[in-house]
C-alpha cells in the first residue's frame, strides 16, 4: 500500500520505497488514492528511473513532470484546479576560483574553447559550496585551495541546456601549487599566469577578466561565511 506524506502546500507525497512491483497493482492504487484525496490540493508522485514504466500511467491521469535529476522525475497532479504549485528547479549553479598565489593567477583551459578562464564548475546536488570549490579546483588543476570570500555573484538567463546560471566566484587561498589535472575528459591545460597580463589578453573573456580586475583592484563586495543559528542543517551564509 502506498504510503504517504504531506506538505505545506495542502499536498500528498508518496512515498516511492512504497510503490507495488506491478504496473496494474500501481494504477490501481493511484486511482483509489485519487478518488480518496477530496480535501487535498496536490498529489506528487517522485518515479525513480528503475520504475519509470510508471510514468505513462501517471500521464493518463492528469499528472505533469515538475522537476527531475539524473535517477529520479517528479510528477504533480492538481486536485483543485487552482491549486498552488510551487515553482521548478530552473537554473543551474556553479562556482570558480580567483587563485592568487606569489602574484601568480591560476587558469586553466579546456577542450570547448580556446580561452583560459578560471577553475570550477557546477555544484552538485546537497553539496556545499566550500566543498564544490575545492572539489572542481582540485579536478581541474591538482591544486588544494581554502576557499576566502565571495567576489562576485552572475547572473546568466540562457545558459547551458538552456537553464539559468547563477554563477559565483570566489577568491580562495593556495595550500599547494604544483599542477597535475585530475579532469583530462575536459580540461587540456592549467598554468600560473600574470594576473595584469590576464585581464588584458585576448586568450580570456571579459567576465573572467572582469572579476579578476576586481579582485586586483579590491573594489568589490567582499563576503565572508558567517555562522548562524539556522534552521537548516548545513547551511552557508556570507555577508
Amino acid at each position: 500500500m502506498l504510503q504517504l506524506t504531506y506538505d505545506r502546500y495542502g499536498g500528498v507525497i508518496v512515498d516511492q520505497d512504497s510503490f507495488p512491483d506491478t504496473i496494474p497493482e500501481f494504477k490501481e492504487q493511484i486511482e483509489q488514492l485519487i478518488e480518496n484525496l477530496n480535501d487535498k490540493k496536490l498529489l506528487w508522485v517522485k518515479v525513480p528511473i528503475e520504475k519509470s514504466e510508471f510514468i505513462p500511467i501517471l500521464t493518463r491521469l492528469g499528472f505533469e513532470f515538475h522537476y527531475c535529476d539524473e535517477k529520479n522525475l517528479m510528477l504533480v497532479k492538481k486536485l483543485i484546479g487552482n491549486s498552488f504549485v510551487p515553482t521548478a528547479r530552473n537554473f543551474v549553479v556553479g562556482i570558480g576560483a580567483i587563485v592568487i598565489h606569489e602574484g601568480k593567477l591560476l587558469v586553466v583551459r579546456d577542450k570547448f574553447s580556446p580561452d583560459f578562464k578560471l577553475p570550477g564548475g557546477h555544484i552538485e546536488k546537497n553539496e556545499p559550496m566550500k566543498k564544490a570549490l575545492k572539489r572542481e579546483v582540485f579536478e581541474e588543476t591538482g591544486i588544494d585551495t581554502e576557499l576566502e570570500s565571495i567576489i562576485n555573484i552572475g547572473y546568466f538567463p540562457v545558459g547551458q541546456f538552456g537553464e539559468s546560471v547563477l554563477y559565483i566566484v570566489c577568491t580562495a587561498r593556495a595550500l599547494t601549487t604544483s599542477i597535475s589535472i585530475n579532469d583530462s575528459l575536459e580540461i587540456v591545460e592549467a598554468k600560473w599566469v600574470d594576473p595584469l597580463e590576464y585581464v588584458e589578453a585576448d586568450f580570456a573573456n571579459v567576465y573572467n577578466k572582469s572579476v579578476v580586475k576586481a579582485a586586483l583592484n579590491n573594489k568589490d563586495i567582499k563576503l565572508t561565511e558567517r555562522t548562524l543559528p539556522l534552521k537548516i542543517a548545513g547551511s552557508e551564509v556570507f555577508l
